[in-house]
């Protein structure tokens, strides 16, 4: 069998960097994704006698990065917190603006406040099951096709689409709760 050399390794993985990134964020979250393919790229290099050059590299790598993040998830799970000030929190809370009526202007584009959008999506995101999630950013970020969603992930096309179908459902539900809960913060004062 021939083996991939370390050139060809880091062509392959900088063609599928933004695939390989979605998944990274996906399970551990955006702020862990960069440490995740990095870890993912060592433990690959390590392994790459393993890789059967006539087999989906990015499929390969997409395992690989998928197991590494949920490491990183795990580990920053078990990692010791420490207590909240309630007091704190609810200062915080109270001065944090309210939620536009709306994240999407008429168009369907981005309104003017963006990083109000960017936590409703982050949150919306957040609650949605690993493998659903994972599905859908593949999906709308990566663009790939249901049937290479699939491969990467190593499930059936069927659930693949099955979860694009449901996140985006969740997703818009979640996100209309919380357009909801902002407009009634919101609201007009009686009093």
């Amino acid at each position: 069998m021939r083996r991939l050399r370390p050139n060809d390794f880091a062509e392959r993985f900088t063609a599928c960097s933004r695939t390989l990134w979605c998944i990274a964020a996906a399970v551990a979250g955006r702020n862990q994704a960069q440490d995740v393919l990095q870890e993912a790229a060592l433990i690959a290099l390590g392994k790459l006698h393993q890789f059967d050059p006539g087999t989906s590299f990015t499929a390969w790598m997409g395992r690989i990065v998928r197991f590494s993040a949920l490491n990183i998830a795990r580990h920053r799970a078990r990692r010791r917190t420490v207590p909240l000030d309630a007091a704190a929190l609810g200062e915080a809370v109270a001065d944090k603006p309210a939620l536009p009526s709306s994240p999407l202007t008429g168009r369907g584009e981005l309104a003017y406040d963006q990083a109000s959008f960017d936590d409703s999506v982050l949150a919306a995101l957040g609650s949605l099951d690993e493998t659903a999630r994972t599905c859908l950013l593949l999906r709308v970020v990566a663009e790939l096709p249901y049937r290479e969603i699939a491969r990467v992930l190593d499930i059936p096309q069927g659930t693949a689409m099955s979860h694009v179908h449901r996140a985006r459902r969740d997703l818009s539900e979640r996100l209309a709760e919380q357009v909801s809960v902002g407009s009634r913060r919101s609201g007009p004062t009686h009093g």
